[in-house]
């Protein structure tokens, strides 16, 4: 048996919080403008604290909330755009501050689609019988790389941590993935640790609305399944827009694409595992429910997962 179930979900949002009153008086903006192009209200920003805190501090909200046995985690992978950590990993430094003897550490470089590598890749592990279980934590303090003066990524984009416990199931319960790349429009949404971000918003809408709903209907047509048959899409959380356009396209209710962008904002590689998390904490998802998980960006690289909770 291949199945895997979550079992427990953190999450951590620094100290600052930025409202958009700061942006409307920064570009001279009316009051409505960036909610209405963006949805968001909120996101949040570092300022003593580092990218390693951040995967602690949501990995800790996780253990307190379910009383995790940290001991008993035999793999951490950590998703990320913005480490400046390249060696040794994020993921080990969590493992160091755990005292976890025995773990797998690995650490993934895969853009705004990177939780979703991240989560596939624990849970192969876990098919092939090599881990019982595996801790996937998204995390970013992506306004390092934002250059304030640029609002087409000031606006969008915050900090935070998302983490989340998988283990082998004793029931039978669906998962497949469907991930993509393509490296030939690389430049349109790129960043190094030299230089601040650079996103060509009109291209990464196009990509965005066409690749993932091309992506999530191969999913359901190669396993036999109807968007009916889906309780709730959770989307990388990126632009209100765009979730809005996907849900047209996919022919869904906007209920059922879930969005906390209105107070989280844009995160990265943690926004799926912080909505997960959310969703969780407010007893939204239920047992047996299916949703289907789709994330997109950087490299370019795109993908979903249809699994059952």
């Amino acid at each position: 048996m291949n199945s895997i179930k979550i079992v427990a979900n953190g999450m951590y949002l620094p100290k600052i919080k930025i409202g958009n009153e700061y942006f409307n008086k920064k570009f001279n903006l009316d009051d409505e403008w960036i909610y209405k192009r963006t949805g968001i209200l909120w996101r949040y920003k570092i300022e003593d604290e580092s990218i390693i805190d951040l995967a602690i501090n949501a990995t800790n909200d996780m253990i307190e909330k379910y009383d995790v046995d940290v001991n008993n985690i035999q793999a951490i992978i950590v998703a990320t755009t913005s480490t400046q950590n390249f060696m040794p990993g994020i993921s080990f430094y969590v493992q160091k501050y755990f005292n976890i003897q025995k773990c797998m550490c690995l650490d993934v470089l895969g853009g705004c689609n990177g939780y979703i590598n991240a989560f596939d890749i624990a849970r192969n592990y876990i098919a092939l019988g090599k881990i019982d279980n595996a801790l996937v934590i998204g995390v970013e303090t992506i306004s390092k790389f934002i250059n304030e003066d640029d609002i087409n990524t000031a606006i969008l984009l915050g900090d935070g941590a998302g983490a989340t416990l998988i283990e082998k199931s004793k029931n039978e319960k669906l998962y497949k993935s469907n991930i993509c790349s393509d490296p030939t429009e690389s430049e349109i949404l790129k960043v190094t640790s030299n230089e601040k971000l650079y996103m060509d918003g009109k291209k990464i809408y196009k990509f965005a609305i066409t690749k993932t709903v091309q992506n999530i209907n191969e999913l359901l047509q190669r396993e036999n399944k109807s968007i009916e048959n889906i309780d709730y899409i959770v989307p990388h959380q990126s632009n209100a827009r765009i979730l809005n356009k996907m849900a047209s396209e996919l022919k869904i209710e906007k209920s059922k694409m879930y969005s906390n962008l209105q107070n989280v904002g844009n995160t990265f590689c943690a926004s799926i595992p912080i909505a997960l998390t959310q969703m969780f904490d407010e007893n939204i998802l239920k047992e047996n429910d299916k949703i289907v998980l789709i994330g997109y960006g950087g490299g370019l690289n795109w993908g979903s997962i249809l699994l059952e909770i």
